[in-house]
Formats: structure tokens, sequence, C-alpha cells
């Protein structure tokens, strides 16, 4: 339930952010059982209310016939990550990858083993990179993943061949429903084997002109997680009878082994070099390793108004992975943004990793980190002291103090501070102070802090009142409070700034 309100909240706020025009979804899973520890879409329902149109059909619900009253209904029901296919992009080029490696075609990190002219030549048609203007010259397999460079896969796939990835597509569960008992469950489309031509190698190599559901590409990827052993997904944890008080546990199902451990290991070395390096950079939270890769995928010429899909998909942690997050979002239109999995999709996982990983136990590797963590100034406990003796103490200490109270200041006491004793803050920060009698905490709603500088994302906070904590630098890319979240004055709003990233498809 506490992954499930996470992911909820999180994504809901990426579809509005974003204008994602046909909704969004994400999927939790633990790879080493399969389990789904969460799955949610955007927009959703009431369940207890299923005939009552959420808020974006209600916009048009009045002016359907009742034909398409009905099917608007089903698709408003339905559940994007089993029900509804797509062309996943970059994301799976991981799968690309481990064929490659477990066949023996390449290495991680031979060098030059890839050339990047900022196109490739298929037969008649030009592949461009997503970098065409700067190519990305000579590569290795790991730099290749890093830069998510089309040309560089184009290559790799010309080398395997396509009766060698069918069979691995096989192999990873592509080619058949996950069996994962959810309602509506669809299959993967794909050209038959002898349809593959040198353009539909070349495409599928960077994950584009095929689709699958959300949930095959999770477990294909959780395959890959866990140590190239295919699982299959589960939905329940055990049944319980309810007369007998008999309760039944339901065991993980392991399909087959996909990839060699070995092979597993090598790409998720990569993908943490891809979070660490490159186009993944926004997914990091400070204190876990943490592996990923973005996808964009692009309309056909013909379905120009399907939109792009922005995705990143996250494992963590890299040794002994325990979580893999996919987050699909469809036809961004917020043109601030942009469209590309790494800076769309990238900073929200984060987000939703950033209270999974703590709430699951993962252990951190730091137990607190700030940027400027040696100007931070220790918060003394004022409580039980006048108010203006405690003004003192905080003025001395460096902070500015508001005070909420109808008594004198010299005999009235604090009966409450915000924030709380003991937390770290810089220099001329925010602490509330309540008297007695008038405890109750003032509550303000958290600004946007997304894509501003720290003194900007300073000042927003401060003009309501509010407190930031920081870890890292450049522009903010994350906020542990949500837009227009209420949150009492005082309160520290930690954010996580990353350096600007252009990032690819």
């Amino acid at each position: 339930m506490n992954i499930q309100s996470i992911i909820e909240k999180y994504l809901e706020q990426a579809v509005e952010k974003y204008e994602c025009d046909d909704g969004g979804n994400v999927i939790v899973i633990n790879p080493q059982t399969g389990d789904i520890l969460g799955m949610a879409c955007y927009p959703d329902y009431d369940l207890n209310s299923p005939y009552t149109p959420n808020s974006t059909l209600s916009k048009t619900y009045d002016s359907l016939t009742s034909e398409q009253k009905s099917e608007a209904l089903y698709k408003m029901w339905s559940n994007k990550s089993v029900s509804e296919s797509y062309e996943p992009g970059s994301t799976f080029k991981i799968i690309t990858a481990s064929v490659a490696l477990e066949e023996g075609i390449t290495t991680t990190d031979k060098a030059g083993d890839f050339y990047c002219k900022g196109y490739q030549e298929v037969e008649d048609r030009i592949i461009n990179c997503w970098r065409s203007s700067n190519p990305h010259g000579s590569q290795t397999l790991r730099q290749a993943l890093c830069n998510s460079c089309n040309p560089a896969f184009i290559q790799l796939a010309q080398r395997i061949g396509a009766p060698t990835l069918y069979k691995y597509y096989q192999a990873f569960g592509l080619f058949e429903t996950t069996n994962s008992g959810l309602y509506g469950e669809q299959n993967s489309i794909f050209h038959d084997l002898d349809e593959i031509g040198p353009v539909e190698l070349a495409t599928y190599a960077f994950g584009q002109r095929f689709q699958v559901t959300p949930l095959q590409m999770i477990t294909a990827i959780s395959c890959v997680a866990n140590n190239g052993v295919l699982m299959k997904p589960n939905i329940i944890k055990s049944i319980t009878n309810t007369d007998t008080g008999a309760i039944t546990d339901i065991e993980p199902t392991e399909v087959r082994q996909v990839i060699s451990k070995s092979t597993a290991e090598q790409v998720k070395s990569m993908m943490e070099s891809v979070v660490l390096e490159g186009t993944g950079k926004n997914v990091s939270v400070t204190g876990y390793s943490i592996g990923g890769k973005s996808g964009t995928s692009e309309p056909t010429e013909a379905n120009k108004d399907e939109g792009y899909v922005s995705s990143f998909v996250a494992i963590s942690p890299i040794e002994d992975t325990q979580i893999v997050v996919l987050l699909t979002l469809y036809d961004p239109q917020n043109k601030t943004y942009g469209h590309q999995g790494g800076s769309v999709a990238a900073p929200v996982v984060s987000q939703m990793l950033s209270e999974i990983l703590p709430y699951l136990g993962i252990p951190s590797d730091v137990t607190a980190e700030n940027s400027n963590s040696d100007n931070l100034i220790t918060i003394p406990d004022v409580r039980n002291k006048t108010i203006t003796e405690a003004k003192k103490v905080l003025s001395d200490a460096g902070f500015t103090c508001k005070v909420s109270s109808s008594g004198d200041e010299n005999s009235t006491l604090v009966a409450n501070q915000t924030p709380k004793p003991g937390s770290q803050l810089s220099a001329n920060a925010i602490i509330m102070l309540y008297g007695e009698g008038n405890t109750v905490e003032t509550s303000v709603s958290v600004p946007d802090l997304s894509g501003m500088n720290l003194s900007q994302a300073t000042s927003a906070l401060r003009a309501k009142n509010l407190n930031i904590g920081v870890s890292g630098s450049g522009i903010v890319t994350t906020q542990d409070y949500v837009k227009d979240e209420l949150v009492p004055e005082g309160t520290i709003i930690q954010v996580t700034l990353k350096p600007t990233l252009t990032d690819a498809h």
C-alpha cells in the first residue's frame, strides 16, 4: 500500500506537469521473486463509483453517443500496463546489449568497436542519431549505451542477426503474455522472422517499430536484474481461507535462465554507467547505486498524432538488485520540458526511488549528505524558554525567527518549534515559534521548484516561510514534497540538484 501510494502520487504529478495527453503508467517489481510491488495508471477512476467519468473523460462525456460512452468507460477502466502495447524505444537497448554479450559478439569496453558519424545508412534509408549535429564518433559498447547512440546499436544488431535476436526475444518472454493473471493482458506485436529486413533489424535494435506491453518490458529487464533468471510476474502474495483461516503462500515461479549471471552483471554495470556518466543522470538518488536507461520512441509518419512515448527504467541496488521501476509517459506536450525520457521520466523515477528505497529498508551508503554541509547549523531546542529568550538564542545561532503567539513575549513560553530541534539548516533559515495557546501550525502550499537553481529555489521557499535542504548542484530535479502539497511553515523541503543535461532518445 505504501509503495502504491508513492507511485500514484508522483505519476499524477508527472502526467499533469508534462501535459501527457494519453496519461501514463508505472510498475514496480521485485526482480528476485517477480512480485509486483506497485502498479498505477493515470488518469485513474474511483473504484467505488466506476461509472462516474474521471476528470479527463468528463470534459467530453456528455457530448458522446451511448456507444461512445460505453467505449470510453471501458478505456478508462483499462490497465495500460497490460492492456495496451507501446514502442519501448531505447530502454530496449538493454536487451540488444544483453544478447550481444551473451553471444560473445563484443565486450563492454572494447575501444573503437562502434563508430557514429551522426547517422547510419541502411539500404536506401538514413537513420539519424539523436546527436546528428555532433556525432559520438568512436565508442565502446558501454559508451554507446551511455550515449544512447542509435547508429552503434544498429551496427551491433547487424552483427547479431535477426534469427539470434528472435531466439532471445522468445527466451525473454517477449512473444507471449506474462501470464500475470491481470485482466485484459495483451501480447506483443512483432513482425514474423521471415519479414525482418535490414531496416526492421536496424529499428528493432533501438526499440522501435514493434510493440510490447509495459509489463512485458519490465519483466524482461527484471530478468537482467535477477542475474539472467526470468521470473513470472506475481500479483498475489498469499490466499487466506476465510472459513478455516488457512493461509496459502504463493511461491515465486522461475521461468528459465535466459542469460548467464556474468552477462547480467556486465549489463548492470553498464546501466550504472548510464546513470553516473550518461543520459540517466537525472535518476540518481544520493546514497544508492542505481542503473537505468531512458527511452523516447517517436511515432511513425502515418501516426504522428500518437506523439512521443517517454520512459525510464531503473534498477537498484546494482549488487543484489531488489527493485525495478518502469515509468512510461504518453505524448508529453509541455514544451518547457520536451519529451526525452532522460529529462522527463527520469526525475520522476528518482522521486519514487527516493521514498521507496528507504521504505524497503535498503541501506544507503551515506547517513546524510548536503552540498553545503560544512556551513550548516544545528537548530537548538528553545521549547519552554520565553519567546524573548528563544528569539535571542536562535538569532545568536544565525537563524531568522517567526512567532505565532498572542501573549507577552517576555513571559509566554515556547510550546513548539518548526523545524524540530537537532535539524541542520544554513544561516538565516526560518524557525517558526509557537507560544502557549497558539500551537496550531499554519500550513502553506509547496511551490514547484523544478528547473530552478539553488538561489531561485531558496527564494521561492523563503517567500512561503519554508526552508530548503540541498543535495547536489545545478538545477532542481526532485523535491520531497510535491507541488501544492500543504506543509507547516518552517518545514524543510529537501531538493536534489543536477547539472543541466541534454538527453538522448
